[in-house]
């Protein structure tokens, strides 16, 4: 049989393989994770390694004999110290989980202080078969929900231990989680199928319980979700609205979670409006030409006078979200982007080793589009001005970092609303802390209103109206 040799972070490790095969097979197979977020169409062209010390892309490439394959270093589990880590090591004390399609975040808690002692986090692995729910749908479709679940606990397991060890526990009560509602079909290792094709039915909404030694987390004794509102809009976005609470006298909330897919609620004391904008993955570092996560390296800021700044101050690698935002806004305000998107010179550089395409500029229109047609078609369904609102929750990130006036310029978010931004950086994590110390959920799930874009006329009109700068 051929033989897979694959190097990374220094270490080699060689295997036997059935040829031939999909590089990008392999490498999964083989608990190698190589994102793809294109889905393994060969488009964004971010799954680049070294094949026997030439570029290729894994996606693209079949093995059919022996081969030595170099992969970038891994990303690793990481502290994501805060502000909002006060909590003591006490007698008292559960874990939370948010499973984002792009990140996992671990939190400990206590429970007597009602607050986090740390959190922990770490890539989703099962990045590897697409940035976005539809690509992991499309893959359940084909192979079933294991593979995903299996790449997902390994990652959950070992997250888990990292943080017990460092405060010499062995064991966990309970294990609170969130996250879409695709994310946790995968989680406990259901066939998210359905979720691909209408009516798009998920076979579970409801809180699920299961021990963590039948699903594979020994370490947890009980392993707890939140339940979801719909297919489009899952337990992350009720674990939010946990956390962000209602509004009084008779105003309103908008919650935007800016994940892979916008989910967005409009809510007051009684009744929940939500709806899901396929917005893409163009604010996770996907479909972007130089784009890439919030990690050292990323460009997260550009000024008016051109200069930028650049997380951990080292060499410029890519393009994050709200460098991105900054880089559109300026383009637009300069005039190297017209109204309609066109650059003048493609590509537009931002510094070393970082510009943006009329491929990255089209990506962005169709994100800020559809987030922002999202939002307008909630406040008229709702029959309220944007008077009404009294704060815009903003989740996500990279939501903390991010400067509303480019936002609100490029016409990703409404000008009305400027004035009422609160970034939250991880909304799921926080609302599930929340409901693992109080045992409640505040928002009023049972007036829930999914609203359907797709059926809606007055989404396309202002799609086309808002893909313009």
């Amino acid at each position: 049989m051929p033989i897979l040799t694959v190097t990374q972070n220094g270490k080699t490790e060689t295997r036997t393989f059935a040829g031939p095969s999909l590089l990008s097979d392999l490498l999964a197979e083989f608990g190698y994770a190589v994102p793809h977020p294109c889905g393994g169409r060969g488009t964004c062209k971010k799954c680049s390694v070294l094949l026997n010390g030439t570029p290729v892309l894994a996606c693209r490439t079949e093995l059919a004999q022996d081969a030595a394959v170099t992969l970038p270093d891994r990303e690793t589990i990481s502290s994501a110290t805060g502000s909002q880590e006060s909590g003591r090591l006490t007698e008292s004390v559960c874990l939370c989980l948010d499973i984002g399609t792009t990140t996992l975040a671990l939190a400990l808690v206590s429970l007597d202080d009602q607050a986090i002692i740390r959190t922990l986090t770490a890539p989703n692995p099962q990045r590897v078969f697409g940035a976005d729910v539809i690509s992991r749908i499309d893959r359940c479709m084909k192979n079933g929900p294991q593979e995903q679940q299996t790449l997902l606990l390994e990652q959950v397991r070992g997250m888990i231990s990292d943080l017990l060890s460092q405060f010499g526990l062995q064991k966990i009560d309970t294990l609170y989680v969130a996250g879409n509602t695709t994310m946790l079909h995968l989680f406990f290792g259901v066939d998210c199928s359905a979720l691909g094709v209408a009516p798009y039915t998920p076979a579970f909404l409801e809180s699920r319980t299961q021990s963590g030694e039948t699903l594979g987390l020994p370490a947890v004794k009980t392993v707890c979700a939140l339940p979801g509102i719909s297919a489009f809009v899952g337990a992350d976005i009720v674990a939010g609205l946990n956390f962000v609470g209602l509004p009084k006298d008779g105003k309103c909330r908008i919650l935007l979670d800016l994940g892979t897919n916008a989910e967005i609620a409009l809510f007051n004391g009684k009744k929940i409006l939500c709806t899901a904008a396929a917005a893409g993955p163009c604010f996770e570092g996907a479909n972007i030409s130089c784009g890439m996560p919030a990690s050292p390296g990323a460009v997260c800021a550009v000024e008016a006078d051109g200069s930028f700044s650049v997380i951990g101050n080292e060499a410029p690698k890519g393009l994050c979200a709200t460098g991105l935002i900054d880089a559109v806004a300026e383009g637009v305000r300069r005039e190297d982007i017209d109204e309609t998107g066109f650059l003048e010179e493609d590509p537009l550089e931002i510094g070393p080793n970082v510009a943006l395409t009329a491929a990255d500029i089209r990506e962005f229109q169709l994100a800020k589009s559809a987030i922002r047609a999202a939002t307008e078609c909630l406040i008229k369904r709702a029959n309220i001005t944007f008077a009404d609102v009294e704060g815009f929750y903003v989740a996500g990130g990279f939501s903390a970092g991010l400067k509303v006036k480019n936002a609100v310029y490029t016409g990703l978010f409404p000008e009305e609303l400027q004035d009422k931004f609160h970034g939250i950086n991880n909304a799921s994590l926080l609302g599930t802390v929340r409901f693992a110390c109080t045992q409640k959920i505040s928002a009023p799930l049972a007036g829930a209103e999914y609203v359907d874009l797709s059926a809606d006329p007055q989404f396309s009109n202002l799609f086309m109206e808002y893909m313009m700068f």
